[in-house]
Order: C-alpha cells, then structure tokens, then sequence
C-alpha cells in the first residue's frame, strides 16, 4: 500500500511514494491509503466569521480593512500587520481573496447557495494559500470559487478531500484564468470539458496507482500542466481514450504524437483545414478521432500532450511560425521538448502572456523551493493589506516579499509601482536597477518586461553614462539567457539605441552591447545584435559604416582583455584577437541565417585579412553564374580548435576557405541564397588533409528552407564533387550532409560553390 504523510497546516501537497509502479502507463494493483486529515483552525476575530456567515462580502471588506488598519499601526510583528502574526495574515488572506474575486461576486455567490462554501474556504488557511499560488488568479469572475465550490459541495466530506486541494485548485486556475485574461476553455460547454469530472478523474487514477509517481508531490502551479489546456482543451473522454489506449514508457511521452499518422488529407479526401476532416468519426473524442484519422503538427502535438497528462505527466502545447509543438516534465526545471518543442507560444502560463515564449524557465525558478514561495506569497497579502488600509509600510512590505523571490514578475512590479509613487532618484533607479538584473541573468527577456514601464519613465531624465550603465546591465542578463527563435533581439535594440542622440553616444553603446555578447553569457544574441547592426549602419553612408566599424573593432579589442576593458598592447596580438572577433561574429551571422550580417562581417575580414589578394584555388567551372558568395553559410556543427570561421565566406567563392566539423555521425553545410534560382549545378571541394574522413554524401536543395528535396548522393565523394542540375531545377537553399559511419568522423571542406542558368 502507498503511504501518505500530510502538512495540511502549511499547505502542502501530500508527499507519499506511489508504491508498486511499473516503468510503463499500466495500472497497479495497490490502491492509495489516505490518511484522514485535521480540521482546519479558523483564527480569523468572531465578528468577521459571523459577517462571512451573512455573506454580505461588502461589509466583509470594510470590516476585514478596519482590523487589519489598526493592526497595521502596531510595531511589534508578532501582533501588527506581519506575516508572523497568524490571525492577521489569515484577515489579510481572506482579503486577498475578496479583492481578486470580487465582494460583489462572492456576494451573489452567496445568494446563490454557495455561502456555506465560501464559510468553509475563507476559514482555511492553507486551502486559501493552495488557490491564490497556483497561478494566475481568477479574477473578477465566479468560475475558480465556483469550481472549488462544486467539488466541495460533492465530495468535501470525503475522507481523503484534503489531499486532493491541490488538484481542485489547479482546475479552478487552469479554467478561472487570471486579471486581462479570459481562457477560452472557460466557455467550452461543461458537457465535455468539465473540471469536476476531471478532479474524479486524476482523483481515482491516482489512487489506482495508474499515474506518475511524481503526481502526488506535485504543488497546485505544477499540476495546472496537468489538468487541462486553457487555450486550446481537448474534451474530457480525450483523457479517458489516452488513458487507457496510449501507455509508454514514462520517458518515452515524447513519442505519444506518433500514435496518429501524420496526415494532411484523410481517407475521404477532406483537407485538415476544413471543417468535414474529422467528420465521419463524429461521437469519439479529440484523441480517438485523431487516432483514427491522422492529422498535422497541431492534433499530434494536442495527443501526444493529453496523453502525458492523462498519465499524470505536466506537458504543455506551444504555438512555433507554422507549427504546433509540446513539452513535457518529469522532473521539476526540466522540461523536455517533443515534435520540436519546448520554445514558442505556451498554451499554459503561470504569469502575464506578454512572457509566454520563456516563461517556463523563469516559472521553475521562481517556484523551485516551496518553503520560500509560500513565505513569498504570505507576505505579498501582507503588502496589499498595507496597500488596502493606506500604511506607510507598504513598499517595506512588497520590498519584503520581493526578497523571498525575487524574480518573480508580479512582486517586482508591485513594488516598482510604489518606489514610482515615492519619487525615486533616476540614480536610485540606477541602482535598483542594476542590482535587479544581476539575479535575471538567463531570463533577461522576462527582466525588460518587468522593466519596461520604468525604462520608459524614467530614461528621458538619465544621463548618457546612466543610461548605458543601466542598458549594459540588461545585456549582461540578455547574453545569459538561452537562445530561442521567439526571442527578438531587432526591437530591443531599436528602442534602446534611441534614447542616445549623438552618434558618438550611440557608437558607445554599439561597443558596449557587442562587447558584452561577445565576452558573455552563451552568446546567444550576438548574431542578432550583429544583423541589427548591420541593418542599421551598413549601407547607409560612410559615416554610418565607419560608426558600425569602428564600434565592432573598440569592441573587439575590449572583448581580448577581459577584466582590464583596454585594448592590447601588442600588434600581433591585436590583430590576432580582432581575427577572432571576426570570427566568432561571423558563426553568429551564421546561426542568425543573417545574409546581410554574413556578407558585411565577411567583406571587413576579407579586408582586413587581405584575403582579396588569393589566387582561385579551383579549378573546375559550371556554366552559368556564381551565386553562392552573395550568400550565406552555416555548419551543424563546428570544431573551434581547427575551424577558421573568418573565412567561411571565401568557401562560397573560387578562393576557398575552411571549415571544420566536430566529430559527428551527420555532419551538414546549408548555403543560403541571396534569392532562389534555376540551377546549373554545385561543387564541392573538400579541404586537403585527411579526404579519406569523408566518404558518403548527399546535396539536397529546398525553396522554403524546411522542406528538402535529394539532389544528388555518393559513396565514394571525390576531392572534388561536381553536381549539374537538370535544367527546371530551383532552389533557395542547398544542404551537404555527409553520412559518417560508427562514432562519427570529422569533415572538412574549402569550397561550396552554387551555379545559376
């Protein structure tokens, strides 16, 4: 039998290991013992209770403001407006509840039959703490309470109810939604998307023994990625059909999409984007019908997360430019990505939508520890207690809480709001800020937004040095934080620049920023900074390239003298760290897929390295016209010891240059083209040294960069590779792969030259 062990007073979750489990989906025999929980200990003041019990919350508020102001002017904690007073923290609790629900709404819940409820949930500490840090709160609406309501109403007087908080609060959060934000599942008919037969539904599987072992230590916020999508729901009897047809190894829930074919037409001929696709399978659920017919990126990645979650498993769909992907998590900070997840658009959020694309790293920092989030979150009703009685404590208060978790977005606004209010220095300002973006380094993106409305005030009134100061702080944070195609860099960097006026000062904060992506972090957003760049200053006028120039090179030398910021000394050794710059600029350009920055970055290192003056090393022609060195080139993979980046660009021209991979099983060179073009056909030269590495090879071409086609293969690669096209052949895009055998093998190549007709 499993064990449970309970800490109702603090709100946990309860912590017992599901005995018995085998390492796939299928059910055990054992059944969960639940122990009988504790009554919970109101210490709210008799005249409150009595009022909650008339359910007139207006007088409710009035009089819960009167206590918590006279508290609130006593300076002893254990008896004023602290989180170390229980009974005021409870008041406060309660008025936390009232404020995002709404007096007027909970009234006419009342009224409607649900005050014996309401009694029995704002009596409960811990109940309370369990909803208000699931996630968004509910707001100003009667579907969390309502829902909470409904399963206390069937099954409060269970023995186990206690244990299974947590799973009600997650379903009213996942279907309440939060301030500005309205779920679209909140408006899907109870008929099919109904959050009491899911509580029954987790509720019994769990106790089953047929779910995740980590679902019973799941808190509230965790288990909202288990209970349902609140953009995009598939109905109840998905989680039923999954339940019992889709079961896999608990790691192998990534591979739950392939249950369905993909297929974008079904047997009858209907096209997935009509309305007839899943029409002759009308009385199944999402999940069967998909099963049966097939679909695309968006109804696999929909089973494939159902089916995780269906097992007890937090997973998530995300939204990608022309694609659906989804993630899921068996451990906490670890989600795993699946069908070519986990960035993008989430489906399910903790905090604001502005921070969906990354928001679920910052969400598992920000919760990583229970002890300190709960003492966060006790503390932030504290602060809006003082915030609601009009105490000058408030911003000691939010201060308080922000210091219990400090990255969370929420606290930190709130408390940027009152230090707004206090007339805060542009050079306190300064320090906050700076001190601030220390702790967001990896979720720099989610610290601008946080941000944003104080840069916006506050910058027109800074210094140039302030200003770059607080702006290479938010770089710093930026360079740490892992890449993702749904981060952008362009519209940072835009507004940014325009705080600076003079070209100087903002030639200053070119070199600034590209030192810093340069010197720090993953470096992540120096291909993105570099196309910025070039985008701005390239091509504009001489004096706006030799700004770009002259800003790269300053930077370059900063970036050869970590610590000092001075240039170096030595000439050799100057040149050699600014052939370095450019080639790690040149990777970046690169993996930003940036022609413009690929091809400037390459013509200021062809200059400066002189390697204009090279002979053509090439020999062998095609007909027609060289089109690959007004291109751009990047490698799967790429060997820093023995790769030359600085000259990735003279491999698209007769020069030839060099590149070289690590060792790998599959080692691939993609050419994009300034534009596609007919072909007339490709060679591939591979660089001297070691030409017996590479040995089979394929060329595929693509118009859209994502779709490939096979151009031409080999077993036995030659020095020299010549390809001609038959004479329709179109392309955009060219990909040489070479097929390594057993461990894997290095490649290594001088030229990719691409023909046009």
């Amino acid at each position: 039998m499993c064990k449970f062990r309970y800490l109702l007073a603090a709100g946990l979750l309860p912590l017992a290991l599901a005995a018995g489990l085998s390492g796939c989906g299928s059910k055990s025999d054992d059944k969960a013992a639940i122990a009988k929980p504790k009554k919970a200990i109101s210490l709210l003041p008799e005249k409150i209770r009595m009022m909650i019990r008339d359910g007139n919350y207006t007088n409710v508020e009035k009089a819960l403001k009167t206590e918590l102001k006279t508290l609130a002017q006593s300076k002893n904690p254990k008896t004023g407006l602290t989180a170390e007073n229980p009974g005021a923290l409870q008041m406060a609790t309660v008025l936390e509840v009232i404020r995002s629900t709404s007096p007027q709404v909970m009234t006419k819940m009342c009224r409607e039959g649900k005050g014996k409820f309401l009694e029995a949930f704002l009596n409960d500490q811990s109940w309370m703490e369990l909803y208000l840090g699931a996630g968004m709160v509910p707001w100003h609406n009667d579907t969390g309470l309502g829902i909470l309501a409904e399963i206390w109403e069937k099954d409060g007087k269970s023995g186990d109810f206690d244990a299974y908080k947590p799973l009600a609060c997650a379903l009213a959060s996942v279907w309440g939604g939060g301030e500005g934000y309205t779920p679209p599942l909140q408006t899907r008919s109870r008929a099919t998307h109904n959050p009491y037969w899911r509580y029954n539904f987790f509720k019994n599987r769990h106790q089953e023994g047929a779910l995740y072992p980590g679902f019973e230590k799941l808190r509230p916020w965790e288990l909202r990625f288990v209970v349902g999508i609140p953009q995009q729901d598939w109905d109840d009897q998905s989680y039923a059909w999954c339940a019992e047809n889709i079961n896999l190894p608990w790691n192998r829930y990534t591979s739950a999409c392939w249950a369905a074919p993909y297929a974008n037409i079904n047997a009858f001929g209907n096209n997935v984007q009509t309305a007839d696709y899943y029409v002759p399978w009308p009385a199944e659920s999402d999940a069967q019908k998909t099963q049966l017919n097939g679909g695309v990126c968006g109804g696999l990645s929909h089973l494939g997360t159902v089916a995780a979650q269906a097992h007890g498993i937090p997973a998530f769909t995300v939204g990608q430019p022309g694609h659906c992907a989804y993630a899921i998590r068996l451990e906490r900070g670890k989600w795993t990505g699946a069908y070519m997840g986990p960035d993008g658009g989430m489906h399910n959020w903790i905090f604001l939508r502005g921070s969906a694309p990354t928001s679920f790293r910052l969400m598992e920092e920000v919760f990583k520890d229970d002890a300190s989030i709960e003492r966060a979150y006790r503390q932030s009703f504290i602060a809006r207690a003082h915030d609601a009685v009009g105490s000058p404590e408030a911003r000691d208060a939010w201060a308080a809480a922000v210091a219990m978790a400090p990255l969370h977005p929420s606290f930190r606004q709130e408390l940027q709001k009152r230090m707004a209010s206090a007339g805060t220095t542009p050079q306190e300002w300064l320090d906050y800020a700076t001190n601030m973006l220390k702790g967001y380094k990896g979720h720099g993106y989610a610290a601008l937004d946080i941000l944003k409305d104080v840069e916006e005030a506050i910058m027109p009134s800074m210094l140039d040095a302030q200003r770059r100061m607080w702006l290479a702080a938010e770089h710093r944070a930026l360079a740490g934080t892992p890449g993702s195609w749904a981060l952008k860099l362009e519209p940072v960097l835009q507004k940014q620049s325009s705080w600076f006026q003079s070209d100087g000062a903002k030639r200053s904060f070119l070199e600034d920023v590209l030192t810093i992506h340069m010197t720090e972090g993953q470096g992540a957003g120096l291909g993105q900074v570099i196309e910025w760049a070039v985008n701005e200053y390239a091509g504009k006028g001489k004096e706006k390239e030799a700004l770009f120039e002259d800003a790269f090179r300053k930077a370059a030398d900063a970036a050869s003298s970590p610590g000092s910021g001075t240039p170096s000394a030595n000439g050799t050794e100057r040149a050699d760290n600014l052939k370095k710059a450019y080639g790690k600029a040149i990777v970046a350009a690169e993996k930003a897929h940036s022609i413009p920055a690929f091809q400037t970055l390459t013509a200021a290192a062809r200059q400066y390295l002189g390697l204009d003056s090279r002979p053509e090393t090439l020999k062998e022609r095609l007909p027609g016209t060289l089109v690959s060195d007004k291109g751009c080139i990047r490698f799967s993979s790429l060997a820093e010891r023995w790769d030359s980046p600085e000259t990735h660009g003279e491999i698209l021209t007769r020069r030839g240059g060099k590149s070289h991979s690590q060792k790998e099983k599959s080692v691939e060179a993609v050419v994009t083209l300034e534009r596609p073009v007919k072909l007339s056909g490709i060679i591939v030269r591979k660089a001297d040294g070691n030409e017996q590495r590479m040995k089979k090879a394929t060329l595929s071409i693509s118009t859209d960069g994502a779709t490939w086609f096979p151009l031409a293969e080999t077993d036995h690669m030659p020095k020299v590779w010549v390809v001609e096209a038959d004479p329709d052949t179109k392309a955009g895009y060219v990909k040489l792969t070479f097929h390594n055998e057993g461990g894997g093998e290095f490649a290594h190549i001088s030229h990719f030259l691409i023909y046009k007709r």
